[in-house]
């Protein structure tokens, strides 16, 4: 048999997920990736004063073979349960009170962190195919009824590929796939929110008797202190913190200048936490344009080209980060029947 050679755009959880389980079924594989590293909003920032997961916090699983994949990244040091102490508003309106919980998060599932950072999450998923990372894919071509050719911003020509599978945020992958056939319309109907991340790193560790804050003020969905210390006087200097704007803050702020931004979000955590906070030693803003899904598609993928071409990505069935994995695995499963049977 000929050999089949596939293309992921976008190097994340789903990318990663579409690719080890097409490479395990023994086609070629190239993944694109338009960043510098691989996991997408399962993301690290590494800084002279420490590193910030300034995307994804934490996962969860309800799916048994996504907590078996959890489980295999525990095993290989690449995960670790995350227990914070919350402090909790029960809505996000500042006249409702904060809740504290004292020992844990209190919540029905297991948080897990990648470990030691967030992006080593992904570390069961790396097998030995291609990722072309600086990729930014801008056009897909036809190149005959079962060949695609895909363009980069640089002027860079890649392919033909038998098939491929675009996980890129879904305006994103609509621009590309949209081209393609009236089959991918409908990804104009996924609404996906922005989110303003702000780190913050302060020169001693804050005095709260919590690691976490949920909706401590309209305009923040979460504030986390990094690493898993529960015990103040365990907790490390600088002691590193990621604030997550709204939804509604971060789009009706979206083009704002970062430095502006991470000042009026460090206002307002110092008004939310009720403590005095220490000198802050550093302090940076990174815009997710497209962070959180709203509306998703309602559906695990969506094919063209007689198969050949899918989207996938957490955009299609919710905002979790299994969600993404199971979209890569279905879209993976989808592609492989297509061309392989």
């Amino acid at each position: 048999m000929a050999a089949i050679n596939i293309a992921i755009i976008g190097a994340g959880m789903a990318g990663l997920k579409a690719a080890a389980t097409l490479h395990r079924s023994g086609v070629n594989i190239t993944v694109f990736e338009k960043s510098r590293g691989t996991g997408g909003r399962l993301a690290t920032r590494r800084t002279n004063v420490g590193n910030f997961n300034h995307g994804a916090q934490y996962v969860t699983a309800l799916h048994p073979d996504f907590k078996a994949f959890l489980q295999q990244a525990e095993n290989r040091k690449a995960a670790q349960n995350w227990n914070p102490n919350l402090h909790r508003r029960e809505s996000p309106h500042l006249d409702m009170p904060l809740r504290s919980i004292a020992d844990g998060n209190a919540a029905k599932d297991i948080w897990y962190q990648g470990a030691p950072q967030m992006n080593k999450l992904i570390t069961p998923l790396l097998e030995p195919f291609e990722i072309r990372k600086q990729h930014r894919i801008t056009r897909i071509d036809t190149a005959g009824p079962r060949s695609f050719v895909l363009h980069d911003d640089m002027d860079g020509e890649f392919g033909p590929f038998d098939g491929l599978i675009v996980t890129a945020p879904a305006p994103q992958s609509a621009e590309l796939l949209q081209p393609l056939a009236p089959r991918f319309d409908a990804i104009a109907d996924v609404e996906m929110a922005p989110c303003w991340a702000v780190m913050i790193a302060f020169a001693k560790p804050l005095p709260t008797a919590f690691d976490a804050m949920i909706h401590p003020d309209p305009a923040i969905s979460w504030a986390a202190r990094s690493g898993n210390h529960h015990h103040l006087i365990h907790k490390p200097s600088p002691d590193l913190w990621v604030l997550h704007a709204s939804p509604e803050w971060s789009r009706d702020n979206l083009e704002e200048d970062k430095e502006r931004i991470a000042s009026r979000l460090l206002d307002k955590l110092r008004a939310a936490s009720g403590a005095k906070l220490s000198d802050v030693i550093s302090i940076d803003a990174h815009r997710w344009r497209y962070a959180r899904t709203i509306m998703p598609l309602g559906k695990s993928h969506l094919g063209g080209m007689n198969g050949r071409v899918i989207a996938a990505g957490d955009w299609c069935l919710g905002a979790r980060v299994e969600t993404a994995w199971c979209s890569g695995k279905c879209a993976a499963h989808a592609l492989i029947e297509t061309l392989i049977g």
